[in-house]
């Protein structure tokens, strides 16, 4: 895909804006409002979560949960079946005794198969097996009443939080919403817990909501396809700035030209990456597109008091924040959830700590690049040919 800054149209704005944000980058401050909101909920409660893990924090969040399904509270989890495999037993076994409603998104076959569950019907197709192993449910959200909506990238772990780990907590941003649009967020939860052969009936039955301009999903082909074009977009017609914070960054050739256009064009480009990661050789594989990107003038800065694990833009005053990395697990497989902002304080609150990121990082340039250990650099490449998978 190839991009002309003169002749691209520029995305359009978006007018529409949420009744009420408050942003979280630490997570004492995101789940003490999460377990807060779930403590004051009186209707339902709608939990999409990737990784939940039962330490500390989900165990409190878990009683949160149980509190309120005793209140009469409707209470709905759903985890994804690779992101929380090694919890889904216990888990299971939780949700029953509180009576919390439970749900697996894609559960690989033998866990069915330990738990002694009934097969399918007819025979397992292995292809079908692996698609859908690598369909993953990757957003973490939770919807409490139905207007309100905590949207970003925190599992549930206390690997996020300072007053568990100390220095080591992860840097991570999420985002609590209110207003008309959380109903599209609910629309979505309720397609993936009723599953796909429910899904298509629902549909049917249901008129279409009409898109919203403050939530980006990616449950089809089309979403995924319009969304990442809005995207580049976006960034060729920046007119100040393109900064991005992105944990898992392994772009494509589009993305990367659109950088490189919009920072030949004097535009100010930044990219936050991690120096460290959950999944150690992401950093190696991201510095492989480096090189290309210093050339033309994009900035990039490596995190390095811990694992950077957030999923923040600020392309000129437009912000988002959820749970997409910029690689093709998001852009392909996975189920994401993004939100914008167009809230003033929230859109300052994100560029300052961008900027405090960006000054306690390493700026990569051309002579550190190319000083870094060959074996860094060459496992670097030869990830990059399964890069697909990432």
């Amino acid at each position: 895909m190839s991009f002309d800054r003169a002749q691209t149209k520029p995305a359009p704005a978006s007018p529409a804006t949420w009744q009420r944000v408050t942003l979280y980058q630490d997570g004492d401050r995101f789940f003490d409002a999460l377990e807060s909101a779930i403590a004051g909920a009186t209707r339902t409660i709608d939990m999409e979560i990737y990784i939940f893990v039962l330490d500390t924090v989900g165990e409190q969040v878990l009683r949160a949960l149980a509190a309120a399904r005793l209140r009469g509270v409707r209470v709905r989890l759903a985890v994804d079946g690779i992101g929380s495999s090694t919890w889904v037993s216990a888990l299971r076994e939780r949700t029953a005794i509180e009576k919390i409603l439970f749900k697996v998104f894609h559960e690989p076959p033998w866990e069915r198969w330990w738990r002694g569950a009934r097969p399918g019907p007819g025979r397992v197709k292995l292809r079908d097996v692996v698609r859908r192993l690598n369909a993953r449910n990757h957003r973490k959200m939770c919807i409490v009443d139905g207007d309100r909506a905590f949207v970003g990238s925190m599992n549930v772990a206390e690997c996020h939080l300072s007053s568990r780990v100390g220095s080591a907590a992860w840097r991570d941003t999420a985002v609590m919403v209110e207003g008309p649009d959380v109903a599209v967020l609910l629309d979505t939860f309720e397609e993936v817990w009723l599953g796909s052969w429910r899904r298509l009936r629902r549909r049917l039955r249901r008129r279409q909501r009409p898109a919203s301009s403050l939530i980006r999903l990616n449950v089809h082909r089309r979403q995924r396809r319009e969304n990442y074009l809005d995207l580049l977009i976006r960034i060729v017609r920046a007119q100040e700035r393109v900064w991005i914070t992105n944990a898992y960054f392994v772009p494509d050739g589009s993305l990367v030209r659109a950088l490189a256009i919009a920072a030949q064009s004097g535009i100010d480009v930044r990219i936050l990456v991690p120096r460290f990661s959950d999944i150690i050789f992401m950093p190696w594989v991201a510095s492989a597109f480096h090189l290309g990107l210093l050339k033309a003038g994009v900035k990039v800065f490596e995190y390095q008091r811990s694992i950077l694990h957030a999923k923040t833009m600020l392309i000129d005053d437009w912000a988002l924040v959820g749970s997409s990395n910029l690689n093709h697990r998001s852009l392909l497989h996975d189920l994401e959830a993004d939100v914008v902002l167009a809230d003033p304080l929230a859109t300052k609150e994100l560029e300052q700590r961008f900027q405090e990121d960006c000054q306690g990082a390493r700026e990569i340039t051309l002579g550190n690049w190319r000083a870094r250990p060959w074996v860094e650099r060459m496992l670097g490449r030869i990830l990059l040919w399964v890069r697909y998978l990432l």
